[in-house]
């Protein structure tokens, strides 16, 4: 089975977010990917050998116009916009597996699940540089409240044209579960 997207699970409609919506045109449109397909396969944190509950990765090339004054250098709020994104889809993966379902089969039979940032943090460690890729990998490190708020790390590394990474960023997301529709906010 093809790798899908856990942005791509959600009600195609209603998933315009700035930062991972399909059908924002506008936004960065991040992709998150269940890593080494461990929802579809069962594993958990201690088969990841790492000690987390599972993991997602994701890929972002940061465009000329997405710099934060410098030419050359990242806007530090297009950081924070792809953390949040991504620790917030890793969550909705958690979750999905957590359930006994599995994450990847087509939009109409996926469950809805969606979650909303209680809260956001960004260390930034060195500037990221614009133009070459950025890789996000996002970590479930804690739950609470029968996976109602589930606790996220995330290591930004910006890798050059030889495969070199710097850590660029570490941020951390705790996400909580809400209904799928809310008709007024």
């Amino acid at each position: 089975m093809a790798a899908v997207a856990v942005q791509d699970l959600l009600d195609p409609d209603r998933n315009t977010c700035y930062g991972c919506g399909p059908h924002n045109r506008e936004g960065l449109r991040l992709k998150s990917y269940w890593q080494d397909d461990c929802i579809n396969e069962g594993k958990r944190g201690e088969e990841l050998g790492d000690g987390s509950l599972g993991s997602c990765r994701a890929s972002f090339l940061a465009k000329p116009h997405m710099n934060g004054g410098s030419p050359e250098i990242t806007y530090g709020g297009i950081i924070a916009s792809i953390v949040d994104c991504h620790g917030i889809n890793t969550a909705r993966a958690f979750i999905t597996r957590s359930q006994g379902l599995v994450l990847g089969e087509s939009s109409g039979s996926a469950p809805q699940i969606w979650c909303v940032t209680k809260s956001l943090r960004v260390d930034y460690r060195r500037p990221t540089p614009v133009g070459i890729p950025i890789e996000l990998t996002a970590r479930v490190t804690k739950t609470e409240k029968k996976n109602r708020i589930i606790h996220v790390k995330i290591k930004v590394e910006s890798v050059d044209s030889k495969g070199n990474r710097k850590h660029t960023a570490t941020g951390f997301v705790t996400a909580v579960r809400i209904k799928p529709r809310i008709s007024k906010l």
